[in-house]
């Protein structure tokens, strides 16, 4: 499990924080060990890591530009961003993230 899935579970309530560093996060072993043992840990993960857009879409089943449509229309809200380095499209790009739970209630 990586640490960004890891801090997806955190914000999810599904493990506690206990410090340390972003790249390494410290979190209870009994709380991982538990969660491991979960038959719907993928599902936990896909439930709780947030999509891009086209990804947000795609989940929605939906074309991209309905999705755009929504987002403008204030139905959905990025719950944060990524830097994106497109080196063949002249640099770097902020691509809004959507928690995938907001997007299966619009469905």
């Amino acid at each position: 499990m990586t640490a960004a899935a890891v801090a997806h579970l955190v914000r999810a309530g599904l493990l506690v924080y206990l410090g340390g560093e972003v790249e390494f996060p410290d979190v209870h072993p009994d709380q991982v060990n538990t969660l491991a043992r979960r038959r719907d840990l993928p599902a936990l993960l896909d439930r709780h890591v947030p999509l891009g857009p086209a990804q947000s879409a795609r989940r929605l089943g939906v074309r991209r530009v309905d999705f755009d449509a929504a987002v403008r229309l204030g139905f959905l809200s990025p719950v944060g961003t990524v830097e994106i380095d497109y080196k063949s499209h002249g640099g770097w790009t902020t691509v809004p993230l959507y928690s995938t739970f907001p997007v299966g209630l619009v469905c």
